[in-house]
């Protein structure tokens, strides 16, 4: 899998950067839920339409499940054989979906890693694809999930779970590899797969059948990561100027910039077409992104006057403009933070 550093600077950008916020942007209010404990780049947390969050937290020297709802924290019950749990999808059904490992250290090669969905409080063990590892990265409102697994040949696949059976969603022709992060309530399926092993290029799986999207102009790899319920699909791609994040709509890929200096890479969209990421602002400076009507802006721009945050990257944004993302301030370490926009109006097909 394709994985940027968030810290790297691949590149400056060549034209100025964003300079004026969408017109009609609104400032946040601030949910602090704590210290966050950071994983990898493709673990990332997760928003319902309602503001609940679905994330992990450290809880005795062990990683667990956590989900977050108006103020209120709890931690999925212990799964006997498994101390460390993420939680990495949450749907509108309050069901989460992740993966758990059987040892205290998360990168410990020996342990085996296995992919659960938590349907109320029973926890469903994801069957795989016949090898040792397997991991949920998507859950969508239906309930299907999506992720990756090895195989018992080795190398790893892309996987669909509807009910109790895992569906090999295989590579693109020339490849060996391919992982799915996201699924939308229409089915549409979003990851990555390799071409010729030399480079992942984002792709989608309609109906089973894996499709490849591209890469932006001058790029040679690329990564899909989330999908909205139009069919529009964020990720990044590398471009002869760096990496950038990208919108895929209507079968082209449009670059959305950067805030000031590569890499940037989009994380997050809804049902509106807003996204959220993160981009370089500078060579050694990282902020998070929302990028509406065309702009990016810096989310640091839009907090109430005299926060102490600095947002650094953003996940996921519901319908109603919630974000969930971490930030720091000179007092406090890594925090993860829910955005709520001031003036909160449910959108339409909402329900509460």
């Amino acid at each position: 899998m394709i994985l940027f550093g968030a810290g790297a600077g691949l590149g400056q950008q060549k034209t100025a950067p964003n300079e004026a916020a969408p017109s009609n942007t609104a400032s946040y209010t601030i949910d602090d839920l704590g210290p966050f404990v950071v994983i990898a780049d493709d673990v990332v947390p997760s928003l319902n339409r309602d503001g609940t969050v679905a994330y992990w937290t450290k809880v005795n020297g062990a990683v667990r499940a956590t989900v977050w709802r108006g103020g209120k924290t709890t931690t999925i019950e212990d799964v006997a054989g498994y101390p460390n749990t993420i939680a990495h999808a949450i749907n509108s059904r309050g069901e989460i979906a992740g993966w758990m490992n059987t040892s205290r250290n998360l990168v410990d090669s020996t342990s085996t890693t296995h992919g659960f969905i938590q349907h109320g409080g029973e926890i469903q063990n994801i069957p795989g694809l016949g090898g040792r590892d397997n991991r949920v990265l998507g859950l969508n409102d239906k309930g299907a999930a999506v992720g990756t697994a090895s195989l018992a040949g080795g190398g790893r696949h892309a996987f669909l779970l509807t009910g109790t059976e895992a569906a090999d969603l295989g590579t693109l022709p020339t490849g060996k590899s391919s992982a799915a992060y996201a699924i939308n309530n229409k089915g549409v399926i979003v990851g990555e797969a390799d071409k010729d092993s030399k480079a992942n290029h984002a792709v989608s799986w309609v109906k089973g059948k894996i499709k490849d999207i591209g890469t932006l102009p001058g790029g040679h790899g690329s990564s899909a990561r989330a999908i909205n319920d139009r069919g529009q699909i964020v990720g990044f791609s590398d471009t002869d100027d760096g990496v950038r994040a990208f919108l895929y709509a209507n079968g082209a890929m449009q670059d959305l910039g950067t805030l000031g200096s590569d890499p940037s890479e989009a994380s997050g969209i809804n049902n509106n077409g807003d996204v959220v990421g993160a981009s370089n602002v500078t060579a050694h400076k990282r902020h998070a992104f929302l990028w509406r009507d065309g702009r990016m802006v810096d989310l640091n721009d839009l907090l109430p006057k005299g926060s102490p945050w600095i947002i650094l990257n953003a996940f996921s944004i519901n319908d109603r403009g919630q974000i969930v993302c971490t930030a720091r301030s000179k007092t406090e370490p890594l925090h993860l933070l829910l955005l709520t926009p001031q003036q909160l109006t449910p959108q339409p097909g909402y329900a509460k």
